[in-house]
């Protein structure tokens, strides 16, 4: 069974990730940082709507990834609500204090989960969590699967390091998609207070660009020596970049010295959701290994030799894109229509 993954937003502004078992109606949000109205604005372009969402699943209860204004909204749709156990005291604190009588019922909606312990918030949907460094409570990043020798997704964000247990867990995903937070001469730089500057860069806080790129390498060369070269990620998703600590093109350069990340390299934005990235397991293949689903036109990046196609699958528009810089247009060689090149737009937080 194949996975589906659009992030409808990274980044201090709010984080969220859709993800579904193509075919399947229901869907998970991983993270649900942007109130439910947010959330199902950014959701229109992509076909699904909040009714469709069955669990939300919470690396951590950060503001930026679990906006409070979603207790109604869980409690009306049932939604099932997935976080660390040991979280689940502080879940309930936090909604009581902001939302009061209106979280009545919010309690039996929380099914708590262990580190390192699957569970499937939906039928044939399997996260493994893995616990990271993050602030006083930390945070858990997941390896995602779709079934038994199904296509793999590898999650990780708010980390302050790099544990050896997610270098070897994300060895061999098809997706591996990871914190990048700040470029560290710009965060020194800085007119940031000393305690927050010391906070994201303390080893408890987030990644910065070299961290992100020496784990990135180390999860592909791991991927190399252990499942072989065929099975290196086919897309790579930089999330939680901050808008005022980094910059788009000094992140693209740097990733892009690594020949095995720059075709399959895309950066996550906060204000603008991502294609639908669709994998399926086995070996990647040219021009079948990853489709990226046009959203209104927009699209973050594609690699190369892959094959776009409409929402609804009736129409594709040839292989050979040409990606180009943050800022310009993505412009298709083989003669797309044009209202599919349009300029993409930058920014993040944090």
């Amino acid at each position: 069974m194949s996975l589906e993954v659009c992030v409808l937003g990274s980044g201090s502004g709010g984080n969220s990730t859709v993800i579904r078992c193509r075919g399947v109606s229901e869907v998970l949000l991983l993270d649900a940082g942007f109130g439910p109205r947010a959330t199902a604005k950014r959701l229109s372009a992509t076909g699904v709507s909040l009714e469709q969402i069955r669990a939300i699943c919470l690396t951590h209860l950060d503001s930026d990834h679990f906006n409070t204004n979603w207790v109604a909204t869980v409690i009306k749709l049932s939604i099932r609500i997935h976080c660390h156990a040991d979280a689940v005291s502080s879940l309930l604190h936090q909604v009581a204090r902001q939302c009061g009588p209106k979280a009545e019922g919010f309690d039996r909606l929380i099914t708590p989960f262990a580190t390192a312990t699957d569970f499937e918030p939906l039928p044939g949907l399997r996260l493994h969590p893995i616990h990271l460094h993050h602030d006083e409570t930390g945070s858990h990043g997941f390896v995602i699967s779709a079934g038994h020798d199904a296509a793999r997704l590898g999650y990780a964000t708010d980390l302050g390091q790099v544990p050896a247990q997610l270098i070897e867990k994300f060895a061999g995903v098809d997706l591996l998609m990871l914190e990048s937070n700040y470029d560290p001469a710009m965060e020194e730089n800085s007119d940031r207070p000393y305690y927050l500057k010391a906070r994201i860069m303390g080893g408890s806080g987030h990644l910065s660009n070299d961290q992100a790129f020496a784990a990135v390498r180390a999860i592909l060369d791991r991927t190399e020596k252990h499942h072989g070269p065929q099975n290196l990620p086919r897309h790579i998703v930089l999330l939680h970049r901050s808008r005022q600590c980094n910059c788009p093109i000094l992140l693209r350069k740097l990733f892009q010295r690594d020949a095995r990340i720059k075709p399959v390299l895309t950066l996550a934005e906060q204000s603008t959701p991502t294609a639908w990235l669709r994998l399926q397991s086995g070996p990647a293949c040219s021009g079948a290994q990853l489709s990226l689903e046009l959203h209104g036109g927009r699209i973050s990046s594609v690699s190369t030799a892959l094959t776009l196609e409409s929402r609804d699958g009736s129409a594709k528009y040839g292989e050979g894109l040409l990606l180009c810089d943050h800022a310009h247009a993505l412009r298709q060689e083989h003669h797309a229509p044009p209202d599919r090149q349009q300029r993409r737009r930058h920014g993040d937080d944090q």
